[in-house]
């Protein structure tokens, strides 16, 4: 134990500065992607894919005592600098790409900018992790109990730091200062391994080690970070004037101002202009449910109520009460930073009562209260707002109008022509809505707008029959007259766009199966780079009958293939068991954000739960496997398990399914436990795969092979698991697909066992 006692802090420091440069670096690439949490699994693959590779560098490459210090002193410095520059390069992809800073970011630009720019920081922690297992069995001699070990210490180091970059680093210091921290504590790791002292050779390594601590923290003190920052803001956003830049809990929000008008950014989305908003689609998406409704009194507005709806809906006076839902505080505290007449006196009116919290939960509570309820949400590009536009969200806002109430939003559209896939989108959010609001009235555009309400005899208003009430209330208003109506609600318009968006296909968008999501996702794909078209539809027919051929094609593959080469099946189990537990992180992460609604807060402890529970996995069975016999058995045990694991993700989620009135703690606590279950089990197998594979008593070439296996099925299921599987399956699916694999796994290594 004296002999390695100060390799724990290094280990724990080697988890400590990963985990927290993979919140960090997925946080940073999640804002220039749009919040989109589909990202969320090629950001981790790519991660993932790049610490594969190094560990696999670090595995063939040949061992020698005598330069393993040195080596580690020198992969921690290019870490550190590489982590720093990789945040300052993520602000800038956008830029370099030729994409505009406010224009999302497609699927194949999201591809290639998560696997260039976590390269370099992905490849030296993988090699790290790797370099470290040699050291530890150098300085022990125990085998294949060293990778245990480092595993566990590193992963403990892992936990710890998901807990202060999640509660201590995000909410105070901004990427370049927690970078320039961790380059710090790197330092202090570096003089660890350089430990004794005495050696003249360990004292050039301990000087390095000290220059390590010094130059970042006096470019800390020095206001280096501040610099960076500044700069990479002003490059990201290609020199306009960004007066106000600030990461909440809940997304990344941008103040732009030109000309004395402000812009308002949510992840680089556009959200609010003042003092001069979008005249035609505010007055459009106020007044028509506004005037369709005779008398008007409570009013709900689910975000996007600041700069001009609630202008407007003041205009009416019957309104008595509007209640206006946000989710972040800070998005109005920033508005009120930058006032305006209008805003002030939206946000000021006595009828306006302000409410923070989810509006899905908000919404669930009221029953049959509001006149007319307005979503202010885009089309669904993300899973969070995706869930606003499902059956299930659809069902508890009927719940809360009155009998003649009046819901609005609005989706994609077109004045002239309807392409399959924007066909497709439209077929899909209207499918939804005729199944919980049989009544439902559309108003073709540019953005469509949706009329939907409990009764069947409210949108039977002439033009001429609104702009009375327009005349009877007494307001003006700068677009909406008698001809105007006249144009928007002509019939044969309507009846235009009814026939064009007919399909055969009947999806619905449900919270499990955000079939929604994938069609807006197809459809803005094909917009930007028609070239993915014919790929798109080719993954739309994927389903779960497919897929279960092509998993029996493939088990009889590598049936055949192990009879000649039998040590394959290891590095397939656990390159499945890789697969399987991004797929299970994925599920869970996604699950997470469909029934709680703020992942970018909490994805660097949900990520942290899970690698504790593999940490802790991962140290049972090292502390079990000196005394095992037959590891083979237990490996097939634990593939079991994972198999039993997949079936009670399925139950949960369907049990959610049917009854998503619930505890937003309890919800917490059941991710928060899940995630930890998951992590157990997947765990565990990676210290009996070492032990079963050891080749030649060589650890770091076996920890190569195994582990790189391990983190290749991670990136396939990162990228495969994130665009593809879970949004085109579902959740539910997804889970039964992880049993059809595991089973096959299991039933190879019942084959190799005979």
């Amino acid at each position: 134990m004296k002999r390695t006692i100060h390799l724990i802090p290094v280990l724990l420091i080697v988890g400590f500065s990963g985990i927290v440069a993979q919140t960090i670096l997925l946080r940073e690439l999640l804002i220039i992607f749009s919040g989109n949490e589909l990202s969320i699994g090629v950001i981790i693959g790519s991660w993932v894919i790049w610490e594969a590779a190094g560990a696999y560098l670090g595995g063939r490459r040949k061992e020698s005592p005598h330069n393993n210090s040195g080596l580690f002193i020198v992969s921690m410095i290019l870490f550190s600098f590489f982590f720093t520059a990789t945040i300052y390069g993520i602000r800038i992809a956008k830029v370099l790409a030729g994409i505009p800073p406010e224009i999302g970011a497609g699927i194949m630009p999201i591809l290639y900018m998560s696997f260039s720019v976590l390269l370099p920081a992905g490849l030296l922690h993988g090699f790290v992790f790797t370099l470290m297992c040699t050291i530890h069995d150098q300085a022990t001699g125990e085998g294949p109990s060293s990778v245990g070990k480092v595993y566990f210490y590193e992963t403990l180091g892992t936990v710890l730091g998901g807990a202060c970059v999640n509660y201590l680093f995000i909410p105070y210091l901004q990427s370049f200062q927690i970078a320039l921290s961790m380059a710090v504590l790197n330092g202090i790791a570096c003089l660890f391994i350089s430990l004794p002292f005495f050696e003249r050779k360990r004292a050039l390594q301990a000087t390095a080690g000290l220059l390590c601590v010094i130059i970042p923290s006096a470019m800390l003190i020095g206001g280096s970070a501040d610099r960076m920052h500044r700069d990479a803001i002003r490059r990201q956003w290609q020199g306009k004037n960004v007066v106000h830049y600030a990461n909440t809990l809940y997304q990344n929000i941008v103040v732009m101002e030109s000309y004395g008008q402000y812009t308002f950014f949510s992840d680089g989305i556009p959200l609010i202009t003042t003092p001069v908003p979008d005249i035609a689609f505010v007055e459009e998406f106020v007044h028509f449910p506004m005037l369709h409704h005779s008398s008007p009194e409570k009013i709900l507005v689910l975000h996007g109520g600041a700069g001009g709806v609630i202008k407007e809906i003041l205009k009416y006076p019957t309104v008595k009460q509007v209640d206006y839902v946000e989710t972040d505080p800070l998005l109005l505290k920033t508005i009120k930073r930058f006032p305006t007449d209008m805003t002030r006196k939206e946000l000021g009116s006595p009828l306006v009562r302000l409410h923070f919290t989810d509006g899905r939960i908000f919404v669930k509570k009221r029953q049959a209260q509001y006149d007319v309820v307005l979503l202010g949400l885009p089309p669904p590009s993300t899973l969070r707002v995706n869930r606003f536009f499902t059956h299930e969200f659809f069902d508890s806002v009927k719940g809360a109008l009155k009998k003649r109430g009046i819901f609005a939003f609005t989706i994609n559209g077109s004045f002239t022509y309807y392409s399959k896939e924007l066909k497709d989108l439209n077929s899909c959010i209207l499918n939804t809505l005729s199944g919980v609001f049989p009544n439902f009235f559309v108003i073709p555009g540019d953005a469509n707008l949706v009329l939907a309400s409990p009764s069947a005899d409210t949108f039977y208003c002439s033009p001429s029959a609104l702009y009375g009430r327009i005349v009877r209330y007494g307001f003006k208003t700068d677009l909406i007259s008698l001809p105007h109506l006249t144009y928007r609600l002509d019939e044969d318009r309507r009846n235009w766009f009814m026939s064009s968006i007919k399909t055969p296909d009947k999806q619905v968008n449900r919270d499990l199966a955000p079939a929604g999501l994938f069609l807006n996702i197809v459809y803005q794909n094909i917009l930007f780079t028609p070239s993915l078209k014919k790929p798109l539809e080719l993954l739309r027919g994927i389903d779960l009958p497919a897929l279960s051929i092509f998993l029996a094609a493939l088990f009889s593959f590598l049936f055949f293939l192990t009879g000649s080469y039998r040590r394959f099946v290891i590095p397939f189990a656990i390159g499945s068991t890789g697969f399987t537990a991004m797929i299970f992180e994925l599920i869970l992460l996604f699950g997470f954000q469909i029934f709680y609604g703020y992942i970018f807060y909490e994805v660097g402890i949900l990520i942290t739960t899970f690698l504790g529970g593999m940490a802790m996995g991962a140290i049972i069975m090292t502390v079990r496997l000196k005394n095992m016999k037959d590891p083979a058995r237990a490996i097939m045990f634990i593939e079991a398990g994972i198999i039993l694991f997949a079936v009670l993700l399925l139950l949960v989620f369907s049990l959610l399914e049917v009854s998503y009135r619930y505890s937003p703690a309890f919800m917490h606590l059941l991710f928060i436990a899940l995630l930890f279950i998951s992590g157990i089990i997947t765990g565990a197998e990676f210290p009996l795969a070492n032990a079963l594979y050891l080749e030649d008593n060589t650890v770091g070439r076996t920890v190569g092979i195994i582990y790189g296996a391990d983190l290749l099925g991670g990136w396939i299921g990162g990228i495969a698991g994130g665009f593809i599987l879970l949004p085109i399956l579902g959740l539910l699916q997804g889970c039964i697909l992880i049993a059809m694999l595991k089973t096959a796994s299991l039933l190879l290594l019942i084959c190799r066992r005979k």
